[in-house]
């Protein structure tokens, strides 16, 4: 199992949001991060996508959600999603990410993920939980991907 994080910088009732250019999820809004390295824990992991991807170094965040992808092909990929209070420097485009600020209340979920309709807007109005996704082909190798369940637990402390 891969471990991932994601993290969303917020700031006065909005959210920063990147549309991803290349990787996983191009061509959809999602939030900055990427793959743990090996020895990377996942806040080294945040502080790092976070500077590749935006040109930012975060300063202070919260783990704020754990979650699971899998799919019909075997993929599971556990993440860590964080808050983003604050952080160094101003955002900037990069080769893969192209920042774009959003009201909390107004996010382009039809741009996004399946998932983050059911679990993004909580968070970002201070709910902590864990969830399971499973979709039909996570990467897209044989179909295109589509939410096939999810479970949420409210309330959980994320580890």
């Amino acid at each position: 199992m891969r471990r991932y994080v994601i993290g969303y910088p917020v700031r006065d009732g909005r959210v920063l949001l990147i549309y991803k250019k290349r990787g996983l999820g191009r061509g959809l809004y999602n939030g900055v991060g990427g793959k743990v390295e090996e020895g990377e824990t996942d806040e080294e992991a945040l502080v790092r996508e976070a500077l590749e991807e935006l040109s930012i170094r975060p300063t202070s965040y919260e783990r704020v959600a754990k979650l699971l992808f899998t799919d019909d092909y075997g993929t599971e990929m556990d993440v860590s999603v964080f808050l983003i209070e604050d952080w160094e420097g101003e955002p900037v485009e990069s080769e893969e990410a192209k920042p774009e600020w959003y009201d909390i209340d107004s996010l382009p979920y039809d741009r996004m993920w399946e998932d983050d309709r059911v679990w993004l807007w909580r968070v970002l109005r201070g709910e902590r939980l864990r969830g399971h996704f499973h979709f039909n082909d996570i990467w897209g190798h044989h179909e295109e991907p589509r939410m096939r369940s999810c479970r949420i637990e409210e309330g959980a402390p994320p580890p």
